[in-house]
C-alpha cells in the first residue's frame, strides 16, 4: 500500500515523480516515509551499434526520510509519528543541514509547497494563499518549529508586493495581547533559530524587509527589533566561531551565512543610527539599562569583527555544496560550474571586494563600536571574542562509519583563549585597538577562571557526514564547553522511581538548564565501552550512563518523531553528595539495574 503527493505546475502536465511518498509493508509490520529531489546525473547510451556514452541528464532521487515500526509504538500514536515525519520530509531532518536528507525540499526553498501538521483554519484542509495560513497560525500556538516554518513559508511564497502584510500580522498579534511585543519577537528568533538559508535567493532580503517594517510599528518599535537582530547576530557569530567558512563549509564554497550576517549587520546599523542611545550609554543612564546597552555592543562588536574576517575571501559566483550543486534549480538560480566548488583558486568572486566594512560605519556606528570594544575590559566581553556553538549527537557514537544518524542534536556552547587571542591580533591589524591594549587583554585572558569540560580531555571521534565535537579541535585545542542542551536528549526519558527524589535535589524535573552532556569512551585493554557523563558547569560529574548494548555490539535504536533514540539508557553511576573541598562524590549503581526508559511509546522486549 502507498500514498504519494505530486506537486503539479499548475498546466496540464502532472509531475512525473511524486515529492513525498508513504509506504506500508504489511509483512515487515513498517510505515516507510520516502522524498525525491530531481538531481543533475548522467546516462549512458549507445552513440554506434556496441559503442557506450554517457551524457547530463536529471533524475529523481529517492531519500529515505524514516521508517516506523508499528510494532513499537501503539495505534494511538501513529498518526502523530505519520505526520511528525512527513513535515520533517518538507523541512528537512536536521536544523543544520550537511547531507541533502537533512536540507530542506527545494520546492519548500522556493516558496511552493509546505506542509503543517497541526495547522488549523476551520477545517480547511489546504491552502494557496500564503498570508491566509500564517494569519491562522499566528494567534493559537506558542513559538517553536512548526511555526517558524510558517512564517518562513509565508515570507518565501509572498509576491513581493504584498510582503508588507507579514510584518502587519505580525504588529496586530503583538498590539493584541500584553506580551504581545515579546512574543513576536521570540517568533523573530525561532524563525532563525531553524532557518534554512540554502539555496540562497530573496528570502534573507524579505526577512529584513519585514524586520524594517516591524521597526516603524508602535507595538514592536525600533528597540524591539535592534534585540532580536542583535541576538540572532550574537548567535551566527558564534556559529561562524565553530564552523569558519575556510574550515568548513566546502571551504567557503557554502557561504549564505556570510551574506546573512552582512544584511543582519547593515539593518542594525541602521537602526543604531535612528537611535544611538540603544548602544551607546548616556551620562544619564541607569545602572539596570547598562548591561542591556553592553549587549546590544556586543552583537555589533562581534558582527563587524566577522564581517571583517571574511572581506576578500575568495568564493563561488553563488553559494553552494558539492550536494546542492547536483539539485535542478529553476532560474534565477544558477547552478555553479564544479570546480568553482572544488578548486579555492577558480573562483572568481571576492566577498564584500565592492563593500568594505570601513564604508558601512558611520561617526554613530565607530563611536558605538569603539565603546564596545572598551567593553574587552570585561571578562564576560573578552570570553565572547571566542565563544562558540559546536554540535554533536552523543547517543550515536555507536553508529557506523558513514551510517545515517537522526539521534537528538546536541548544542554545547565553549570557549577557546587560543581564539581570543586570534580576535585580538584581528583586532590590532584593523586598527581597532593599540598594541598595548591587545598585550593587556591577552595577558588577563590567561587568568580569567573558565569552568566547564575540555574537549582536550574527551575521546571525540569523527564521523563522516555528522557533527562531532572532534569539529572543536580542528578550530583550536584548548575549547572549554560551559553549557549544553542536555535537555535535547534527557527530556525523552523518564527516571526510575528510585532515583526521582534524588533528580529533584538536583535540578528541575526534566529540565537539565546547566548541565553539559557528552559522550566519553571508556577503554579497558582492547575493548572500548562509550559512556554518556553529565556535569554541572564547574565540570563536575552529575551522572553516567550506558547503552544497552545488542549481543553484536550494537544499539537499538526506535524512531520518536523522526528521531533515533536508545530504548533505555542505564544509570550507571551518581556524584550525589559534595564533600568539604567543593567535589561530588561517586556512588557505584552498575549492579543496581536502574534504567532511564522512553517515555512514550511502546518498546519490544
Amino acid at each position: 500500500n502507498s500514498w504519494h503527493v505530486f506537486l503539479d505546475d499548475g498546466e496540464k502536465t502532472h509531475a512525473v515523480a511524486p515529492l513525498v511518498s508513504a509506504y506500508w509493508d504489511r509483512s515487515a509490520g513498517e510505515l516507510s516515509i520516502v522524498r525525491r529531489i530531481l538531481t543533475h546525473g548522467f546516462e549512458a547510451y549507445e552513440d554506434s551499434p556496441g559503442v557506450f556514452l554517457s551524457r547530463p541528464s536529471q533524475k529523481w532521487a529517492r531519500e529515505l526520510v524514516g521508517t516506523i515500526d508499528l510494532a513499537t509504538i501503539s495505534d494511538d500514536e501513529l498518526a502523530g509519528e505519520l505526520r511528525a515525519g512527513l513535515f520533517l520530509a518538507v523541512i528537512g531532518v536536521s536544523r543544520l543541514p550537511i547531507t541533502s536528507l537533512e536540507s530542506p525540499l527545494p520546492s519548500f526553498s522556493l516558496g511552493q509547497f509546505a506542509y503543517f501538521p497541526r495547522l488549523t483554519g476551520g477545517g480547511q484542509s489546504w491552502w494557496t494563499v500564503p498570508l491566509a495560513f500564517l494569519r491562522a497560525d499566528v494567534g493559537g500556538r506558542v513559538c517553536g518549529v512548526e511555526f517558524a516554518k510558517s512564517l518562513e513559508m509565508a515570507l518565501r511564497a509572498t509576491p513581493d508586493e504584498r510582503q508588507p502584510q507579514i510584518a502587519n500580522a505580525l504588529e496586530s498579534h503583538a498590539a493584541a495581547t500584553s506580551d504581545g511585543a515579546q512574543r513576536v519577537g521570540d517568533m523573530i528568533r525561532d524563525l532563525f533559530r531553524y532557518i534554512s538559508l540554502s539555496p540562497y535567493g530573496t528570502y534573507a532580503d524579505r526577512m529584513i524587509a519585514m524586520l524594517a517594517t516591524l521597526a516603524e510599528c508602535d507595538a514592536v518599535g525600533v528597540p524591539g527589533v535592534a534585540d532580536s537582530i542583535a541576538t540572532m547576530l550574537r548567535q551566527l557569530c558564534r556559529h561562524l566561531t565553530a564552523f569558519d567558512l575556510a574550515t568548513f563549509h566546502n571551504s567557503g564554497a557554502n557561504y549564505p551565512d556570510a551574506l546573512f550576517l552582512d544584511a543582519l549587520l547593515k539593518q542594525y546599523l541602521r537602526l543604531v543610527e535612528r537611535q544611538p542611545e540603544l548602544l551607546v550609554d548616556e551620562q544619564d543612564a541607569s545602572a539596570a539599562a547598562q548591561p542591556v546597552r553592553r549587549i546590544r555592543r556586543r552583537a555589533l562588536r562581534q558582527a563587524c569583527l566577522l564581517r571583517q574576517h571574511y572581506e576578500g575571501l575568495r568564493v563561488p559566483d553563488a553559494p553552494t555544496s558539492q550536494g546542492e550543486s547536483l539539485r535542478v534549480l529553476p532560474e534565477p538560480l544558477a547552478h555553479v560550474p564544479q570546480e568553482q566548488i572544488s578548486q579555492p583558486a577558480r573562483r572568481r568572486r571576492v566577498l564584500f571586494a565592492d563593500e568594505p566594512l570601513d564604508g558601512l560605519l558611520t561617526p554613530i556606528g565607530r563611536q558605538a563600536l569603539q565603546s564596545s570594544l572598551t567593553d574587552l575590559d570585561q571578562a564576560a566581553e573578552l570570553l565572547e571574542l571566542g565563544r562558540a556553538y559546536f554540535l554533536d549527537r552523543p547517543l550515536g557514537v555507536l553508529k557506523q562509519p558513514g551510517e545515517v544518524d537522526r539521534t537528538p542534536l546536541v548544542s554545547h556552547t565553549a570557549v577557546s583563549r587560543t581564539v581570543v587571542k586570534r580576535r585580538l591580533a584581528e583586532l590590532l591589524a584593523s586598527g581597532w585597538i593599540t598594541a598595548a591594549q591587545r598585550e593587556g587583554w591577552r595577558c588577563a585572558v590567561d587568568v580569567v577562571p573558565i569552568a566547564g569540560v575540555g574537549v582536550g580531555e574527551l575521546t571525540c571521534v569523527e564521523r563522516p557526514g555528522v557533527v562531532t565535537l572532534a569539529d572543536a579541535l580542528k578550530v583550536a585545542p584548548d575549547f572549554i564547553l560551559q553549557r549544553s542542551a542536555a535537555s535535547e536528549v534527557l527530556r525523552h526519558y523518564a527516571w526510575p522511581v528510585e532515583l526521582q527524589a534524588w533528580l529533584a535535589d538536583f535540578v528541575p524535573p526534566g529540565s537539565f538548564p546547566n548541565s553539559i552532556l557528552v559522550h566519553h569512551v571508556l577503554q579497558s585493554g582492547h575493548n572500548t565501552t562509550p559512556l554518556l557523563q553529565v556535569c554541572d558547569r564547574q565540570g563536575r560529574k552529575q551522572f553516567e550512563l550506558g547503552f544497552d548494548l545488542q549481543p553484536d555490539g550494537t544499539v537499538r535504536y526506535v524512531q520518536r518523531a523522526g528521531v533515533e533514540l536508545p530504548q533505555r539508557l542505564q544509570v550507571l553511576r551518581l556524584w550525589d553528595h559534595i564533600d568539604a573541598s567543593g567535589q561530588r562524590i561517586e556512588r557505584d549503581l552498575q549492579g543496581a539495574n536502574l534504567w532511564l526508559t522512553l517515555r512514550d511509546g511502546r518498546t519490544s522486549s
